[in-house]
């Protein structure tokens, strides 16, 4: 290419370049934005209330801003001032672009390497209110045209009004007059000169600059704000320093966010039509909680805890009493905007009062054995062992005392003999719709919180036991625009309540929860009230749930960006605040009574160790209730753990329970106490047929092969079709993968081969 058309390449790009500014620049003119135009968007607000009427928060009806529009000559002159000289000083002499600021700002930020200056103007400011996107070249190139369409339409004053009526004034607020009323309680028209510049530090970061959590900040700002006024000659120097000294007082935050979460919630299916709301929340209980919830968090704060989430609801009307999503709303630190009750956690073992009621579906009773001893699961990522909180196991125990002491072996065998597929159908009729993945996913880690609900789930699930087990959906609002609620309500039983009354009379039982918890713990609260706490692994959530007949309250406890809490578990960290609000709740009111017990229980006399009726040698006899469908069987049994042998209690249990009893002093024999040792396959039963799943891997498929052997030291060999397959010493327990086929499985001992047992079982 010569150097003449070169040239002549360069002049014409010149020249497009200059036609497509000139275009740009004013083509805008055949285009302009009125103040009618965005007018459009009208600054509609709901207001809502507690039960009673009491004012709640006033929200905009889009976006979940609150904001008022007021006209300039409505707004303190100091304002307009300072935020004029703050944001844009020359706002009156450009056209909506700066050129002298951006080369200005383009200076500066080549000098430094970095951005260090900007040169957006409050007409350019005014088109991101309007048209909020990301911070990108060609948006701001499409900002720069939107501000000279409005900058051709409207008037200086006009634009200056609808960007101030607009401006973001920290959490939901938006514009002067929001603002002054929720920080002072006033008009913007009554502003001081200290509050006008305290506001207008907020705008230049509104999540940051927060007035009840970042006052140094905004001193920081506001004489930056000061200092540019007096540039600009609307205040004398000499004033900066009295004004910085000048005491702004703040109105109490709660008084104009009460509920924020809760209001948040209700605003994400509410009609542009709806203009106010009263809610069933309880002003004052509201209050209460959240200042209960401070207090206990200054107490753990030394234990790497930050926040707590509270749902109070009536059991009667289903309705949420209370609602308070975070310990601060507006503290960034702790990300208190994020609404805790509808955080997906990992509830711990509060689900196991579910787990046993289907149990109890299923054939089991609060006197029902069930072994709590070292027990391992084949998992896709490993050999799960269960541990219990303590790190002890407790040998046989009854399921009342399983459920009263959250132990997790016993829970784990139960779902493991129910199903995760059956208990997870079953969770997902009292509305656990956060656990949505298939039972594989989950496996028996399910009993003890491998998934993540909801407190929202949680809590309303509670309130269904409470029902004893009709599930009623939750109602949030009692009137819109002055007319009664018309939203739909569900009510369903889901489960019988005898049983649910079981579950509610353990976790009510004081004396079964003592060998974790202790006797004097602070679930003993002195009106009857059922109660479970869970703590997630890693100590990253702790919840306590609970309810009495008139109440059910829901607890989390811990840090929404998933740090653990120090040792902090749900009685150490949400059982306090629980047992606090519990007792507020009945402090000008008499204490709930227990719920009337249905006729179809029974009150028997039962061996504590055996769960059976207690035979001539049980050295200890306690009451408990099972459904009258269990009399017969009890009628039936006797406690075979106890005998007398030469004038002497001695007690014997399955070899099982080995290492355990060896620590009591008891023995390891044959439950029918004859001089023959048990020698017996407990594992798989007889008959047996396995269905091989297609979507799991093979090498996560298998058989636990399990014998009942008094006499643990001597080898068990293992025969499948007569063929040796393994060897086992001590524990005589392991896994084998499964394959198609039909098997006959023999177990013999290697020191006496006149004991062994076999069985057949099948795999498809």
């Amino acid at each position: 290419m010569n150097i003449h058309l070169m040239k002549k390449s360069i002049l014409i790009l010149i020249a497009l370049l200059f036609i497509i500014g000139i275009l740009f620049r004013y083509t805008p003119n055949l285009f302009p934005i009125h103040d009618s135009d965005i007018q459009t968007q009208k600054f509609h607000s709901v207001k809502f209330y507690d039960r009673h009427g009491n004012p709640l928060q006033e929200v905009l009806s889009q976006n979940s801003m609150r904001s008022v529009n007021v006209p300039l000559k409505n707004i303190s002159p100091y304002f307009i001032d300072a935020i004029i000289a703050a944001e844009d000083k020359y706002f009156y002499r450009h056209s909506g672009v700066d050129y002298q600021a951006i080369l200005r700002a383009t200076w500066q930020n080549l000098r430094s390497r970095e951005i260090v200056s900007g040169a957006s103007t409050i007409t350019l400011q005014l088109t991101r209110l309007l048209h909020p996107q990301d911070r990108t070249f060609f948006n701001k190139v499409k900002e720069a045209y939107l501000a000279f369409r409005l900058e051709a339409g409207m008037e200086k004053n006009a634009i200056l009004e609808a960007y101030i009526n607009r401006l973001p004034m920290g959490g939901n607020l938006y514009g002067i007059e929001s603002a002054a009323k929720a920080y002072f309680g006033i008009s913007a028209s009554d502003l001081t000169l200290a509050q006008v510049t305290f506001l207008a530090s907020i705008p230049n970061s509104p999540n940051r600059l927060n007035p009840y959590n970042n006052l140094k900040k905004i001193k920081n700002r506001q004489r930056f704000v000061l200092e540019q006024m007096t540039g600009l000659g609307k205040i004398k120097s000499d004033r900066i320093a009295g004004v910085l000294k000048e005491d702004v007082l703040l109105k109490p935050q709660d008084d104009s966010f009460l509920a924020p979460h809760f209001v948040f919630h209700l605003m994400e299916n509410l009609p542009d039509s709806v203009q106010s709301v009263r809610t069933t929340i309880d002003r004052e209980w509201q209050t209460l909680i959240a200042e209960q919830m401070r207090t206990i968090l200054s107490y753990l704060k030394n234990r790497h805890v930050t926040n707590a989430s509270v749902l109070l609801l009536d059991n009667v009307t289903g309705e949420i009493l209370a609602y308070v999503g975070s310990a601060d709303f507006f503290n960034t630190n702790i990300e208190g905007q994020n609404d805790g009750i509808q955080a997906l956690r990992q509830p711990g073992s509060t689900l196991k009062p579910f787990l046993y009621l289907l149990a109890m579906e299923n054939g089991f009773n609060p006197t029902t054995l069930i072994s709590d001893i070292p027990t391992h699961y084949r998992m896709p990522t490993g050999i799960y062992s269960p541990q219990n909180y303590s790190e002890e196991f407790h040998g046989p125990v009854r399921l009342r005392e399983a459920l009263a002491n959250s132990l997790n072996v016993p829970a784990v065998r139960t779902l493991a003999k129910i199903g995760t597929e059956k208990f997870l159908k079953r969770l997902g009729q009292y509305g656990f719709k956060s656990l949505d993945k298939e039972a594989e996913y989950y496996g028996i880690g399910l009993a003890l919180g491998g998934g993540e609900v909801t407190l929202y789930e949680l809590t309303r699930a509670y309130s269904c036991l409470a029902r004893m087990g009709k599930f009623k959906s939750l109602t949030e609002v009692l009137e819109v625009n002055g007319k009664d609620s018309q939203s739909k309500r569900v009510n369903r039983q889901i489960s019988t309540p005898h049983l649910n009354y079981l579950i509610a009379d353990i976790l009510n039982d004081n004396f079964a929860r003592t060998s974790e918890f202790g006797f004097n713990s602070i679930l003993n609260l002195p009106f009857p009230c059922s109660v479970k706490t869970g703590t997630s692994f890693h100590f990253c959530d702790n919840w306590t749930v609970g309810f009495t007949r008139d109440y059910t309250l829901g607890i989390w406890v811990g840090n929404f960006d998933h740090t653990p809490m120090l040792k902090v578990s749900g009685v150490t960290g949400a059982g306090p605040l629980f047992a606090n609000i519990m007792s507020s709740l009945y402090r000008h009111r008499e204490y709930p009574e227990d719920p009337p017990r249905p006729d179809s229980l029974v009150t028997v006399r039962i061996c504590p160790l055996s769960g059976k009726k207690p035979g001539t040698a049980c050295p200890a006899i306690v009451e408990e209730i099972i459904p009258e469908r269990d009399l017969k069987i009890w009628q039936s049994s006797e406690c075979d753990m106890h005998i007398t042998r030469n004038n002497k209690i001695t007690t014997v249990v399955s070899a099982r329970f080995k290492p355990w009893a060896d620590k009591l002093g008891y023995e390891t024999r044959h439950p029918e106490g004859n001089e023959e040792m048990a020698f017996r396959i407990v594992n798989p039963r007889d008959g047996a047929e396995y269905l091989r799943l297609p979507n799991l891997a093979p090498e996560y498929q298998s058989i636990r092969f399990q014998l009942d052997c008094d006499d643990t030291k001597q080898p068990v060999h293992w025969y499948l079709n007569d063929e040796l397959i393994q060897t086992t010493r001590n524990n005589h327990t392991f896994l084998w993968q499964a394959k198609p086929g039909k098997y006959r499985l023999k177990a013999i001992s290697q020191n006496n081969q006149q004991r062994q047992d076999e069985l057949h079982f099948s795999v498809r």
